[in-house]
């Protein structure tokens, strides 16, 4: 019992000695657990949020070659770009609900949104060490989930100054194939097909039907415009003989899709579009 009391005494001594010590002497201090929890949770987490490869910090030795969250993000606003212009110009102009957003970013994958003007969800998973990046798509209120659309490419080929729509291209897949709208009409033996098959020419587009594998034309619409932004990626605008006008537009989240809009103007694009009238490949 004694020698409890004296080992108990001396170090409370020990302990006093400690505390009475100048600011000179070397002290071991612990941290406060419960300070700790508190501030972790309490953090906003947007002013947390540390990109695990910032590109400043990459000096080509100790940094692996990956790919930066921001660019990441540049090269999927490059990537839209290449397929759809006027998807950046709607963003960068304020007037609609456009936006490209950083979802998740881990040390293996990164994760960006690009919510179009017609409220679609793309998301672009991208490897960070290799930059191949898989596209989904989701359209709330429409379908259930997100899928994926088949496509893929490297992030790493988008990044920096990319002039994805100055280059020479070759129209083989606009031309070279027979389209069909989305909507569908059934004859009276219940068989479904296209309301219409479509073809692109030099000048027109033809609207028909298949007989017997050959397309049986129907009528023509004049082609007023047509550009070319990258291999698969088109805008062709077309009259009607009464003097209607319409756009043909390929899809910012897939390049087998032509996106159908009943004017030329492209402000009123969120406002003329029309599912069932879009042609896909």
């Amino acid at each position: 019992m004694k020698k409890n009391i004296l080992i108990t005494m001396s170090l409370l001594t020990v302990l006093g000695i400690a505390g009475c010590g100048n600011n000179n002497s070397s002290a071991v201090v612990l941290p406060d657990e419960s300070v700790i929890e508190e501030s972790d949770t309490n953090a906003d987490a947007e002013d947390d949020y540390q990109d695990p490869f910032p590109a400043e910090e990459d000096d080509g030795e100790d940094a692996p070659d990956v790919v930066t969250d921001e660019q990441a993000i540049e090269a999927v606003r490059n990537y839209v770009s290449s397929i759809n212009p006027d998807a950046i110009e709607m963003e960068e102009s304020g007037d609609h609900t456009v936006y490209f957003a950083l979802e998740s970013s881990t040390g293996e994958e990164i994760v960006v949104m690009f919510r179009s003007y017609t409220a679609s969800e793309t998301r672009f998973y991208i490897n960070r060490a290799t930059g191949e990046t898989k596209i989904t798509e989701y359209v709330p209120g429409i379908t259930d989930q997100e899928t994926e659309t088949g496509e893929s490419f490297n992030n790493k080929n988008f990044m920096g100054d990319f002039e994805g729509a100055d280059a020479t291209y070759s129209d083989d897949f606009l031309m070279n194939y027979t389209w069909s709208t989305a909507s569908m009409v059934v004859d009276e033996n219940g068989n479904a097909a296209p309301e219409w098959n479509v073809r692109f020419g030099e000048t027109t587009i033809d609207y028909g039907h298949m007989e017997n594998d050959q397309f049986v034309l129907d009528h023509s619409d004049k082609i007023t415009l047509l550009e070319q932004y990258s291999e698969h990626s088109f805008k062709i605008q077309a009259e009607t003989s009464t003097g209607g006008q319409y756009t043909y537009q390929t899809s910012a989240s897939d390049e087998n899709v032509l996106e159908y809009y009943w004017t030329w103007n492209e402000a009123e694009y969120p406002d003329s579009y029309s599912g069932g009238a879009s042609l896909v490949r």
